[in-house]
């Protein structure tokens, strides 16, 4: 999983409270290792439907009523359609915890500040990585992020209970994983009208084997 992704999925983990919904575009860059240009990835987000761009590799659009999720591969021109609901689900597994995948949060107690906005730090712990985080309760337009990707978070982890709440705007993370490290920041979280056409699949891509 790319650390962009990771990060994404680490905000939706977050995602406990509802209010007012609106359309939401998430844009976040990567620096992995010594790399000088960033990975950005740009999440857009319009009731039930959310579109992450992966660069210009790849993009994952989901329907989070349907659990229909489709990855779209640019350079190839293919689509791969799976459904949330018909992934395995942890509680299937005989003898397996759900609760095992579930991370280890701990506030640091450290604060620091990120382009201007304060931030708490806290770490989590999962799957033998430990992810940095710095947090931010009060950045604007979080509360709106929060009720968008509420639904999210079932898909990302089927049948997976609720993880731990980390409060807060993740502004930064990072992590190491094979000896690179990966850091992570928001660049922007914007409130603005987006159209149907941006999740259509495109009609010139087809299925592997087409």
């Amino acid at each position: 999983m790319k650390a962009s992704t990771l990060a994404i999925y680490l905000i939706v983990a977050q995602a406990l409270l509802s209010v007012v919904r609106a359309d939401i575009v998430l844009t976040q860059h990567t620096l992995a290792g010594a790399a000088k240009t960033p990975v950005i990835t740009t999440m857009s987000i319009k009731g039930d439907k959310i579109r992450s761009d992966n660069d210009t590799t790849t993009t994952v659009i989901m329907n989070t009523a349907t659990g229909d999720m489709t990855t779209l591969m640019h350079e190839q021109k293919m689509v791969i359609k799976v459904n949330t609901k018909d992934l395995p689900k942890p509680a299937d597994v005989p003898g397996f915890d759900p609760k095992s995948l579930l991370p280890k949060i701990t506030a640091t107690g450290q604060k620091e500040t990120i382009d201007g906005h304060e931030c708490e730090i806290y770490t989590s712990e999962a799957y033998g990585m430990v992810m940095k985080m710095w947090m931010c309760t009060n950045y604007p337009g979080y509360d709106k992020l929060k009720a968008e990707l509420k639904t999210l978070a079932k898909l990302s982890s089927p049948g997976a209970p609720s993880g731990p709440e980390v409060p807060g705007m993740m502004l930064q993370s990072e992590y190491e994983a094979g000896g690179v490290k990966f850091v992570t920041k928001l660049v922007s979280l914007d409130d603005k009208p987006l159209g149907d056409d941006l999740f259509v699949i495109p009609a010139d891509y087809k299925a592997p084997g087409a």
